[in-house]
């Protein structure tokens, strides 16, 4: 579906949207030129570099691999998640008063 369709429906999102471009470098820069703060690049060296100078200039982040990914339980899942987001706070990330996690748009 593409960088765009992705853009539509993670904008808003305050938790982390990372796209997986899997190989594909010029979708990697699609998505950063669009303004996703996460993106996912398994790529050659020189790719990377370029991707990494990219980000620099976006404020996004490029990774050559996915991180960890969270498995929810079928009971006790909100609790779960509450964990996990308030340990994997992203950049740029901030704590309300009610101890929940959010993030600063930068329009």
């Amino acid at each position: 579906m593409g960088v765009p369709w992705w853009v539509a429906l993670v904008t808003d999102c305050p938790l982390p949207a990372l796209l997986d471009c899997g190989q594909a470098a010029g979708h990697a820069a699609a998505a950063l030129r669009a303004g996703l703060g996460g993106v996912i690049a398994h790529v050659p060296a020189a790719q990377h570099r370029a991707l990494v100078s990219l980000a620099q200039v976006t404020g996004g982040h490029i990774m050559a691999q996915r991180p960890a990914s969270l498995d929810l339980p079928l009971r006790g899942a909100g609790h779960v998640l509450e964990q996990y987001l308030r340990a994997h706070a992203m950049p740029g990330a901030v704590r309300h008063h009610d101890g929940g996690i959010g993030s600063i748009r930068h329009d």
